[in-house]
């Protein structure tokens, strides 16, 4: 196997952890570098351009998925494998039809597929795990009642219970910031200006209890 460098750019120790203990398993590879933000993760991709970055997107702030593809289209000599444990059927298909050097697998993929991801990434070969593959061939229907995704569904509910972003990033396992751009992707899709005026359009939807409610 080729020893090709490698960046790790996920902010959670144990998957870092575990993912530095697959690579070394497999290619032994000592040159791997880490990055805790975006800012370092580009840098290291100037300074390693044939690199290959293990990334989980969802904890990075990316403000919208087009900033990632300009980055793999940036890094065209580069190889990324995103690994993260909620990527939506758009994401997915959009990242799928906007770059070739872009692998996907989930976290709660097997032992067996994180492995195959991996070794057919340092041998620069594309690798899509399954429920990757079964995402691309979901045919998604427009609710024009609901048009959120299912991750803003749950920061909305988050919102809606007096969550702060700081707190919803935390139970979330997201960036603070990530959250920030998920809260405005929700109050323009729905047409409002407060969280008040969207956890009003929760409960007409029925998406949280009028009980529940804390706001």
């Amino acid at each position: 196997m080729s020893q090709m460098p490698i960046i790790m750019a996920d902010n959670q120790p144990l998957t870092r952890a575990g993912l530095l203990y697959f690579i070394r398993q497999m290619s032994g590879n000592s040159l791997v570098q880490e990055a805790g933000d975006k800012a370092t993760l580009i840098k290291l991709l100037v300074q390693y351009p044939n690199a290959l970055a293990l990334l989980d997107y969802t904890l990075f702030d990316f403000t919208q998925e087009q900033e990632l593809i300009n980055l793999c289209a940036r890094f065209s000599t580069a190889h990324f494998l995103l690994i993260s444990a909620d990527l939506s059927s758009s994401f997915v298909k959009m990242v799928a039809i906007g770059t070739t050097n872009t692998s996907m697998v989930f976290k709660s993929s097997t032992y067996a597929e994180i492995t195959d991801a991996l070794m057919a990434t340092l041998r620069e070969e594309r690798y899509l795990c399954s429920h990757v593959q079964e995402l691309l061939n979901v045919q998604e229907v427009q609710d024009d009642n609901n048009p959120l995704t299912k991750t803003e569904i749950e920061i909305l509910k988050l919102m809606a219970f007096g969550k702060s972003s700081k707190e919803i990033a935390a139970m979330r396992y997201l960036s603070q910031h990530t959250v920030v751009s998920h809260r405005k992707n929700i109050f323009r899709k729905l047409e409002v200006n407060t969280v008040y005026e969207a956890s009003r359009y929760a409960m007409r939807m029925g998406l949280i209890d009028v009980i529940d409610y804390q706001i």
